[in-house]
């Protein structure tokens, strides 16, 4: 996906966002050169994708910060989930079709963002709304997802934010536990508030007292989505491996991967909550709704 013209303004309110969360509302004069420095990283890539921007964004910001902004939040995110994760448990195992079930949790938890324009989202909000959320409308070819499922019997799990991890801790033992080997990859390093493999570690005391195992760990790198020129090589033979079926949560990873998702055609499924209007337009939804599309 290429950046759109409302791309724009979305990039630098998120910009400003994180500058207040990473410099407080003092520190005007280097809030100021970290915007300008993003501008002229974007005048010269303006028909880039918005991950690539995205992650030049992050990278400036820690420059000059030399922190992740998204800490706190990222922390109490994770606290959220594993208080509300008992619904998602329950919905799951009241519902017939366990995979939609499992599919509408992913795509439900992936709500849990911050400084997106237009996209309002608080934890006490989330915690009293999330039984309804997932029950809302799912934009998906299903019945081509359930066909992919059953002709892959491994998965390669691109996580998103942090605190839904833990949901998609939970989806990827449930697809475990239907015999599928999955290979879960979060970020190796903070960017924005995506959930980072050791964060992940540091909650896996909590998670097995829910009776959650951490699956295989391959990290996908520090970027937005996928950077395929900075990921590892551990990461890049799983992703070309034709034998993985890849299960990609959130905007940035459709952002980054639909640059060249017809190399990927019928083993590519993304899932989501489309919070942006360019993401939703792009693939044909409206903004706020769930999606899970397989690529055919």
């Amino acid at each position: 996906m290429k950046l759109r013209y409302d791309c724009i303004p979305c990039l630098f309110d998120r910009a400003k966002f994180e500058c207040d969360l990473a410099f407080g509302e003092r520190n005007e004069e280097v809030k100021k050169r970290a915007l300008r420095e993003l501008l002229e990283f974007l005048l010269e890539h303006y028909e880039a994708p918005p991950s690539l921007v995205g992650t030049q964004r992050e990278r400036i910001i820690q420059k000059f910060s030399r922190k992740d902004a998204f800490s706190k939040i990222k922390e109490e995110s994770y606290r959220t989930a594993l208080e509300i994760l008992p619904t998602a448990v329950e919905f799951y195992e009241t519902c017939e079709d366990k995979l939609e079930a499992l599919i509408r949790i992913a795509a439900a938890a992936n709500s849990m963002e911050y400084g997106v324009k237009d996209h309002r989202f608080d934890n006490e909000t989330f915690k009293r709304e999330f039984h309804s959320v997932l029950s809302e409308k799912l934009n998906s070819n299903l019945t081509e997802i359930k066909k992919a499922f059953r002709r892959y019997d491994k998965i390669l799990y691109l996580t998103d934010n942090a605190g839904e991890i833990v949901f998609d801790v939970f989806v990827a033992n449930a697809f475990e536990k239907l015999g599928k080997r999955v290979v879960l990859s979060p970020k190796s390093a903070p960017v924005l508030n995506d959930a980072t493999a050791d964060e992940l570690r540091r909650f896996e005391a909590e998670l097995r007292r829910m009776s959650l195992s951490i699956p295989e760990v391959v990290p996908s790198g520090a970027c937005i989505g996928v950077c395929l020129e900075e990921a590892e090589e551990a990461f890049l033979r799983i992703f070309w491996d034709a034998s993985f079926l890849i299960f990609a949560k959130g905007m940035g990873n459709y952002e980054a991967l639909s640059e060249f998702d017809e190399r990927l055609k019928g083993r590519l499924i993304y899932v989501f909550r489309a919070k942006c209007k360019p993401v939703a337009r792009s693939v044909g939804v409206r903004r706020g709704e769930l999606v899970a599309k397989l690529v055919v």
